[in-house]
């Protein structure tokens, strides 16, 4: 991930206030992808493939979701993540 599309997602998803009363963290992984966890346990990750950012979930080598506007990547992260924590309890 080049570090433009990297702060620029990190920096929005850190600003999201639904984030972060949900109690999600953020953190830079070793290979520079966007770590987002919760109570310890990893969500997932976005990363930058030179063309847009992938989102892989733990347990998966592959992106399940792609995208080129960080606004719709902090979007699928609010949706898949947020209505995700609200089913587990």
């Amino acid at each position: 991930m080049t570090k433009t599309q990297t702060w620029r997602l990190f920096g929005l998803l850190r600003q999201n206030e639904t984030l972060r009363m949900r109690g999600f963290s953020l953190s830079r992984g070793q290979n520079g992808g966007i770590v987002i966890d919760r109570s310890g346990h990893v969500r997932g990750i976005w990363d930058f493939d030179g063309d847009c950012y992938t989102w892989v979930t733990p347990g998966s080598s592959e992106p399940i979701f792609r995208t080129d506007d960080p606004k719709s990547a902090v979007l699928y992260t609010l949706v898949t993540l947020v209505q995700g924590a609200d089913r587990v309890r």
